[in-house]
């Protein structure tokens, strides 16, 4: 899949549709490719339509759970006020809040490590789980 072409809206949902959590791990190359490309998209502020790759991406992304991400999801949640309201802080977390949180601290990015440590305290892992099965079900039909 390392030659998917990802160059247009269409083609990065093919490409998300095609790629499930359990196999994102696999995929975090093209996961991080097609953020950046929908991050773009967004700030384009182009037609819509395929607004949901963006939170469908970051959900992969989430399954992926690598650290590395946590700061280009920051930067995508406050693209706009659409994706302030729309891209879920649940998504930021794969590796863990505690873990995120001192990741993003070390970073100096303490606005997004307090948001977190607002909407997420660090015992709420079972409601990230049903989170998780819930996005599941809405992208994937479950």
């Amino acid at each position: 899949m390392t030659n998917m072409d990802i160059g247009s809206p269409p083609a990065r949902e093919r490409a998300l549709r095609s790629i499930t959590p359990e196999t994102a791990k696999q995929h975090e190359l093209l996961l991080r490719a097609i953020f950046r490309e929908e991050i773009d998209y967004r700030q384009r502020d182009e037609d819509q339509a395929y607004f949901e790759n963006l939170y469908w991406c970051a959900y992969l992304l989430f399954h992926v759970g690598d650290l590395a991400d946590v700061e280009s999801m920051w930067i995508a949640k406050n693209l706009n006020m659409d994706t302030g309201s729309g891209f879920d802080v649940e998504n930021m977390v794969g590796a863990g809040v505690e873990q995120t949180i001192e990741y993003l601290l070390e970073r100096s990015l303490d606005d997004a490590a307090d948001y977190i440590d607002e909407c997420l305290p660090a015992h709420s892992q079972q409601e990230i789980e049903e989170w998780s099965r819930s996005r599941r079900s809405y992208f994937y039909d479950v």
